[in-house]
C-alpha cells in the first residue's frame, strides 16, 4: 500500500487517507510490469479489475436510480446513461464519454460516466470502443470519431461536451484533432481527467511519482508499448501524443484535473499550458495529495469538490 508520513496526512481528508492507503500496490512493479502487461496476461488483468469495479458500479446505478441502455451509433457500441430526473436545461445536451483503463481495460459503464450522469443530471453517451491488444491505435480513436461525427449531425456540436479519463483523454484529444482536420465543428467543452496525452513516456511526474501513485508508471508504460502502440508509430506524433499538437483559440474550452501524486500530473500540466498559450480557455484543477483518477472516488471530499468545479465549467459551456 501507499505509505504516508504525518506531514502528508496533515493535508488530506480522512476519507482520502483511507482510500489511498487501502489500495493495494504491486511489489517490485518495475520488474514485473513487462510480464503483467504481456498480451497473454491482459485478459486476466481485465477480469480481475472488472470483478472489483462491478459491485461499485452497480451500487452507483442503484443509489442514483440511473438507467443504462445499450445502443449502436455509427456501427459502434454506445451505452446511454440517463438520470431519473434530467436537468431541463440539458434536454437537448449530451456528454460524450471515453472510458479509462490503459487502452486495455475498462468499459463504457465506468464510474466516471455514471457519476457525471447522476451529479450533473445529464445524459451520458459512453463509447464502448474496442480495446487493445485485440486492436491497436488508431482503431479506438476512429470509432470515437465516427460516433462524434454522427452526434454532430444529429444534434449539433454546440450541444455536446466531451470527456475522457486517463487513456480516454488521449482518445478524446486525438479524436478532436482528427475532427478539426475534417473541419467538423468542435464540441462546446472538453473535460480531461488525468489525461495520458503524452505516450512517449516524457514528463517529470513519470519519474517522480513512480511508487507514489496507485498506478505504477512502469505498468502503464509497459501496457501502452506492448498492447496499444503500433510498431511504426512516432511516439511524439502530435495525433498520437496530443500534447505535441498545435492548437489555436478555436479549440473548445477545456478543464483538466490531476493530482500531485498522479503519474499523469506532468501530462495534464503541459496540456493546460499548451492550450492556454494558444489562447484557449483552459482550467487546471490540481488535487493536493491525490492519485491517478481520484475524481471517481465518490465520497472523498477532495474528489467531490473537483467534480463540482468540473460540472460548473461544463455548464458554462452550454450557456455560451
Amino acid at each position: 500500500m501507499v505509505m504516508l508520513s504525518p506531514y502528508q496526512k496533515a493535508t488530506l481528508s480522512p476519507e482520502a487517507i483511507q482510500t489511498l492507503t487501502g489500495i493495494p500496490t504491486i511489489p517490485f512493479a518495475s520488474l514485473v510490469s513487462p510480464y503483467l502487461a504481456s498480451t497473454k496476461r491482459i485478459k486476466s488483468l481485465r477480469e480481475t479489475t472488472s470483478a472489483k469495479l462491478l459491485p461499485i458500479e452497480e451500487d452507483i446505478i442503484a443509489r442514483h436510480n440511473l438507467t443504462v441502455q445499450k445502443t449502436t451509433i455509427a456501427h459502434v457500441p454506445v451505452v446511454i446513461i440517463s438520470p431519473p430526473q434530467p436537468n431541463p436545461a440539458y434536454a437537448n445536451k449530451v456528454l460524450l464519454n471515453f472510458f479509462g483503463g490503459g487502452f486495455v481495460m475498462g468499459s463504457a459503464r465506468e464510474r466516471a460516466a455514471l457519476l457525471m450522469a447522476a451529479e450533473m443530471r445529464i445524459r451520458v453517451y459512453s463509447v464502448e470502443y474496442s480495446k487493445s491488444p485485440e486492436v491497436r491505435y488508431p482503431v479506438a480513436r476512429d470509432e470515437g470519431l465516427a460516433v462524434y461525427r454522427q452526434l454532430v449531425a444529429d444534434m449539433g456540436a454546440e450541444n455536446i461536451a466531451v470527456m475522457g479519463s486517463s487513456s480516454g483523454g488521449q482518445i478524446v484529444m486525438s479524436m478532436l484533432l482528427m475532427a478539426r482536420k475534417e473541419k467538423l465543428p468542435l464540441p462546446a467543452r472538453v473535460f480531461l481527467c488525468t489525461p495520458s496525452v503524452d505516450l512517449s513516456g516524457a514528463g517529470d511526474s513519470m519519474v517522480s511519482n513512480e511508487g507514489r501513485d496507485v498506478m505504477p508508471v512502469s505498468l502503464l508504460t509497459a501496457i501502452v508499448k506492448q498492447n496499444y502502440q503500433p510498431v511504426d508509430v512516432d511516439v511524439v506524433d502530435p495525433i498520437y501524443s496530443p500534447v505535441y499538437a498545435e492548437y489555436d483559440a478555436g479549440f473548445p474550452p477545456t478543464v483538466i484535473t490531476v493530482g500531485t501524486r498522479d503519474l499523469c500530473l506532468s501530462s495534464g500540466v503541459r496540456m493546460y499550458w499548451k492550450l492556454r498559450e494558444a489562447g484557449v480557455k483552459a482550467e487546471l484543477l490540481v488535487g493536493e495529495g491525490m492519485w491517478h483518477g481520484f475524481n471517481w472516488a465518490e465520497a472523498v471530499p477532495e474528489a467531490v469538490v473537483v467534480r463540482k468545479a468540473v460540472r460548473e465549467f461544463l455548464q458554462e459551456g452550454f450557456k455560451d
